[in-house]
């Protein structure tokens, strides 16, 4: 089947959900008046606008600092992207026309630099990710090296500059996503709290404000990453676990909703409902509580 003909499969399919009121079913039934922590990486403004536009109309949209607040009888949304694209700077237009304040998480040490995220790095794709992705930290780093990557050197800047995070910071939350995004779990305990703690104070130094939230890259956690979380003074933690939150989720490991960076308003519609996330899920692990596979 040709990738033309599986997008529109796809497509119809979440036409039919979307007609059988699955979405409608949800929020009633499951999102009520919880929250949604939506998530994304690089979307366009056009998909974005769609989204928000969308979402208003049954929706309020919070800053993810209320993730605690009591419900208000309405669905909420904290709108969230990872890593700090440099293309996020281009959504600032589209923030300001709904009245969203996103947070943004940051890898510190590759935002405000010519510098790279390490998985867009042509060595990285011709690897293969995911057989990276399993690899002990050092390991990954040492085969990057090997293919011409190097973390901490300059290369072709793919993160915001200083001055688009200047522009865009009366409007946007900026956090940690850790120094340069590896595999928390598989850092070894000086590495894990350096990549945690040393994120913190970077993006603190980078907005001149308190970084009180963070991200786990890839969603890999464990005991030992929420420990150190807490230990570094964060207050929260989202983790890629599928889910709604309330006064009674626990800070360091809120759920999220991950959306495509370019899904149509009706795949939008059945990705906040966490279904195509849970059976993908399922399928990895073998679980159906809305965990993250870890390694």
């Amino acid at each position: 089947m040709t990738m033309g003909k599986k997008t529109m499969l796809k497509e119809a399919l979440v036409q039919l959900l979307i007609w059988i009121g699955l979405a409608r079913a949800t929020r009633m039934l499951l999102w009520r008046d919880r929250l949604a922590i939506l998530l994304y990486h690089d979307p366009d403004p056009a998909t974005l606008d769609r989204h928000l536009t969308y979402l208003s109309k049954f929706c309020d949209l919070v800053p993810l600092e209320d993730f605690n607040q009591p419900g208000t009888g309405r669905p909420r949304a904290a709108i969230t992207l990872d890593d700090g694209h440099a293309g996020n700077a281009e959504l600032l237009p589209v923030f300001i026309k709904h009245k969203v304040r996103p947070t943004i998480f940051l890898c510190s040490r590759i935002v405000g630099r010519p510098r790279m995220h390490w998985w867009m790095h042509p060595g990285a794709q011709r690897a293969g990710l995911e057989r990276l992705k399993q690899q002990s930290n050092d390991a990954r780093v040492a085969e990057l090296e090997e293919a011409g990557f190097h973390q901490d050197g300059d290369d072709r800047a793919t993160g915001l500059a200083i001055r688009q995070i200047e522009e865009m910071r009366p409007f946007v939350d900026f956090q940690s996503h850790t120094r340069f995004h590896p595999i928390l779990t598989h850092c070894d305990d000086t590495e894990c709290a350096e990549e945690i703690a040393s994120s913190k104070h970077e993006v603190e130094a980078l907005v001149n404000r308190h970084c009180e939230h963070f991200a786990f890259p890839n969603g890999n956690y464990g005991p030992r990453e929420i420990e150190l979380v807490k230990a570094a003074g964060y207050k929260t933690a989202r983790t890629c676990d599928i889910g709604w939150n309330d006064q009674r989720t626990d800070p360091f490991r809120l759920r999220a909703m991950i959306i495509g960076d370019e899904a149509s308003t009706a795949m939008f519609a059945v990705q906040l409902t966490g279904i195509p996330r849970l059976l993908k899920y399922w399928f990895r692990s073998g679980r159906w509580d809305g965990r993250f596979p870890q390694f």
